[in-house]
């Protein structure tokens, strides 16, 4: 990828006079609409207006930073301030963006223009694709509005919720669901292009039904164990180092699970058993001192860890054991035509299932280039059958091909038109990315072919 890096130098008598201000503006003109400005390593950015001008606020003057500027079809910019230069209360930086030469690096980097916008004061919470068109969740301060588009961009359907809704998920059974942390919703649209509720349902049938059913396969339902308990300071069964995948018949009447594949991370489970250990041995003894109830010793205790932190020092226990020791094994599960896959992305080892519901092969999951970059995340596309893997450099989005033969993935293309995108999913070899829009308050959706 070509960058231009642009060091401005601006000093005079009359930055002396400004240190005292909080914040600096920096503004400019350039040319291009819709171009994103980030502050690298940071979250902080914002775009360009329809006339190509845009303002962005800097309230940390103490250090060095880099201006990002990135447009689809133009070259990015690399514009670099020193602490000097930060102290003036406005800052103007104009130039006219390069277009991109289309016969070097960029090629497969097209579409200049946004793919979706929402109203104004709405940021969008989720996306997802569902037969064949884009659902686009959003959200106000207390409620939200779910659109569905066809692949153009253009709106099919569309509905408002007073329950504010965070994400979107797709079942096995293709069915659209609505999901915040109390319950779920389903919808459907009907003959007549209209977003009707079926029905309301709690989150934990969610998490114990139909988010265990991963895909249909060769005529069965692909299962997962349920790891997640009740919440973060809940004991988890083998303190979620494990996970296992069944199978049943779509045919089967009697529904019975059959055993498909088990993980177990053998040195994180006993790292976590021997911290758990300590815990509730220092609970007894605690308990004998205080002449308490022991909640284990009686079999009532539910496995809320905070009950057991009768002092300070356990509940820092605790709270290490929750987040840095039981965190969950990460298994991604893939499905192609003729085979299925399951990577361990915590050991980086490939286990291939074939039809017969047997493993076929194990191999080493490589990264070839770009493993700094790696985010142990794989975006499958259900439209073409490939699958990309996801990396980040500088708040920027890059996908690799992932070979299921050779088990290899590469740090591609370019695959968001800026930085720090909120999500971003494929479909139908695009790659479409979520961002907030803070001068105009409105939530945006790019999107960039990955031809």
């Amino acid at each position: 990828m070509n960058k231009i890096y642009i060091i401005i130098i601006l000093w005079s008598a009359q930055n002396l006079s400004a240190q005292g201000s909080q914040k600096t503006v920096i503004q400019g003109q350039l040319g291009v609409e819709n171009v994103n400005i980030s502050v690298l390593n940071t979250q902080y950015g914002t775009s360009t207006d329809s006339k190509g001008h845009y303002e962005l606020l800097l309230f940390d003057k103490s250090q060095q930073i880099h201006l990002y500027y990135s447009c689809i079809g133009y070259q990015d910019t690399i514009v670099s301030l020193m602490p000097k230069q930060l102290q003036r209360d406005t800052l103007n930086i104009s130039f006219k963006m390069r277009k991109t030469n289309y016969n070097l690096q960029e090629v497969g980097v097209t579409a200049s223009r946004d793919f979706y916008r929402t109203g104004h004061n709405r940021h969008i919470a989720d996306i997802a694709f569902w037969d064949n068109k884009m659902v686009v969740l959003e959200n106000k301060t207390k409620t939200s509005s779910l659109h569905v588009l066809d692949l153009k961009g253009s709106e099919l359907a569309s509905a408002d919720y007073d329950v504010l809704y965070e994400s979107l998920f797709i079942d096995a059974f293709d069915d659209l669901i609505l999901l915040n942390q109390d319950s779920c919703l389903q919808v459907y649209v009907d003959e007549n292009e209209q977003l009707l509720s079926v029905s309301t349902f709690s989150r934990d049938l969610y998490r114990d039904g139909l988010a265990r059913i991963l895909f249909e396969f060769n005529g069965a339902y692909i299962l997962k164990s349920r790891v997640h308990d009740q919440g973060v300071y809940y004991y988890k069964y083998n303190h979620g180092k494990s996970q296992d995948y069944l199978y049943v018949l779509k045919d089967d009447p009697a529904k019975e699970q059959h055993p498909l594949y088990s993980f177990l991370d053998t040195v994180g489970y006993l790292i976590c058993q021997q911290a758990l250990n300590s815990i509730i041995s220092e609970y007894h003894q605690q308990v004998r001192e205080q002449e308490g109830i022991d909640v284990i010793d009686l079999g009532i205790w539910d496995g809320y860890l905070v009950t057991l932190a009768q002092t300070p020092g356990m509940i820092a226990q605790v709270q290490s054991y929750c987040h840095f020791l039981s965190k969950e094994y990460h298994i991604l599960p893939l499905k192609f035509n003729d085979f299925l896959q399951f990577i361990d992305l915590d050991t980086r080892r490939i286990v291939e299932i074939n039809k017969e519901f047997q493993v076929a092969a194990t191999r080493e999951l490589k990264i070839l280039s770009g493993e700094d970059y790696f985010q142990r995340e794989f975006l499958p596309d259900e439209a073409t059958g490939k699958t990309y893997g996801l990396f980040i450099k500088d708040g920027v989005n890059y996908l690799g091909l992932y070979d299921t033969k050779k088990g290899t993935v590469v740090m591609g293309q370019k695959a968001s038109k800026g930085s720090y995108p909120r999500a971003i999913k494929v479909h139908g070899g695009y790659a479409y990315s979520v961002y907030f829009d803070k001068m105009r308050s409105q939530g945006f959706i790019s999107r960039v072919s990955l031809d």
